[in-house]
């Protein structure tokens, strides 16, 4: 079985062209969804963020996601922290999830497959490319976010220009281009 990576900055469509692929019925893990639930219910995790962070990161006894974001986007030492908890569990889940699939090929999500050093557990990588402009306003869309909110979440991810040199395809996704025409040519190179 092909491990395929679908990669991009925050507000590219991964999630959009992920929902194509599941259509032609490719299995997907969310590496965001997955830590988001690892963070829900590890509590070994649970406890070491805490630890680190403390109560400030919790609403209602349960952590709250925006208040990690302010503080992880914009303080690196922080971000370094909760990513040296969060991947190693990431990763653990993901090879455990492999395991269940029976296709050609699955494709792993993530904005950070080279942060997180995951690229090399992947056969190829996907980079979803979308101008910063129309990025920008998909996440004050979807979000609610500022452009400083957005900012403090891209210069934390990789850029386009490495990206497009690290992996081994490219989907444009701008207002010009057809996703389901690349998607479908993808589709068919995998599954052979």
């Amino acid at each position: 079985m092909k491990k395929i990576g679908l990669t991009g900055g925050i507000g590219s469509g991964k999630t959009t062209i992920s929902k194509i692929f599941q259509m032609l019925g490719t299995p997907i893990y969310n590496s965001d969804e997955a830590a988001k639930k690892i963070l829900k219910n590890n509590s070994l995790a649970k406890n070491q963020i805490l630890q680190y962070f403390g109560q400030k990161v919790l609403t209602n006894n349960k952590f709250d996601n925006k208040k990690i974001a302010d503080i992880i986007f914009k303080q690196k030492e922080k971000l370094k922290i909760i990513n040296s908890i969060i991947h190693p569990l990431v990763t653990n889940d993901f090879k455990a999830w492999c395991e269940n699939q029976k296709t050609k090929y699955i494709i792993k999500e993530s904005a950070l497959i080279f942060k997180s050093n995951t690229h090399k557990e992947l056969d190829h990588i996907i980079f979803v490319k979308s101008p910063l402009k129309l990025r920008i306003q998909r996440i004050k869309n979807r979000d609610g976010k500022n452009e400083s909110e957005i900012f403090s979440i891209i210069k934390n991810q990789s850029s386009d220009e490495f990206l497009e040199k690290k992996c081994d395809y490219i989907i444009t996704n701008d207002e010009n281009s057809f996703l389901t025409e690349q998607i479908l040519r993808l589709h068919e190179i995998f599954i052979k």
